[in-house]
């Protein structure tokens, strides 16, 4: 029998602010060390001319559309979820998202964490669902899923999951460490740290079906940024700047 599950009406809200505490901090950290690393240019000295009266304005102005304009795509990208059980498979489908479809014998493993989402992995680490807990009669999905594969309870998180929160703050530190400082073993040493941690989430980005397409696009623009920090790199190191 076929069964789909959606997103209840009032799901996004559930999420949404949840996800502007992360965004909005993590955004103004980061604006202001673009703007540290900017003020200390190449040369090592502050910039003669105050260009910040009009800079940081621009910059609350853009992130505020940012976030605006962000936060209703993928309103409409959660809206978007519909999960399907029907004739031996797993179906997720979502708004400019790849689908991805499970079939019973391929589930590696059912898993529910302490958020009240589940995971359903199938033959491979890119071929899995996510179920947010959102999603409307929620425990009928459970109960079937359950009757699938019983479902494992996770109480301890991974690591890359635990400390996730704190990768963008290491991010931006080693940006500074590789833009701004002078001592050629920091620079190296932070700079090579800096392009593991880039190449590696571009990567996971680019491989993932739980990644939007638009979301997908807009990462290539770290090529700009991998060029940049190993132009920098070769410069110091070498004795240049």
């Amino acid at each position: 029998m076929k069964e789909q599950f959606k997103i209840k009406l009032s799901g996004f809200k559930e999420i949404r602010r949840k996800a502007l505490l992360i965004s909005i901090p993590l955004i103004l950290i980061s604006s202001c060390a673009g703007l540290f690393i900017f003020h200390f240019n190449e040369t090592g000295k502050p910039s003669e001319i105050n260009i910040y009266p009009i800079m940081i304005p621009l910059i609350l102005i853009i992130i505020a559309y940012g976030l605006n304009r962000g936060m209703k795509q993928q309103q409409k990208i959660f809206n978007s979820y519909v999960l399907t059980i029907d004739e031996g498979y797993i179906i997720r489908e979502q708004l400019n998202t790849p689908t991805i479809s499970i079939a019973f014998y391929e589930i590696s493993e059912i898993a529910k964490y302490s958020n009240g989402n589940l995971t359903i992995k199938g033959n491979s680490s890119i071929n899995t669902i996510v179920a947010p807990v959102q999603i409307e009669n929620f425990d009928r999905l459970e109960e079937l899923l359950n009757s699938i594969k019983p479902i494992l309870l996770k109480t301890k998180e991974t690591l890359i999951i635990k400390y996730r929160g704190i990768l963008p703050f290491l991010t931006i530190g080693l940006m500074i460490a590789v833009f701004v400082l002078k001592n050629k073993i920091i620079v190296g040493i932070s700079g090579v740290i800096l392009l593991t941690v880039l190449v590696y989430s571009f990567i996971e980005i680019q491989r993932s079906k739980n990644v939007d397409k638009k979301t997908k696009n807009k990462t290539w623009w770290l090529i700009l940024v991998f060029a940049a920090i190993i132009g920098n790199m070769y410069l110091k190191i070498f004795g240049i700047q």
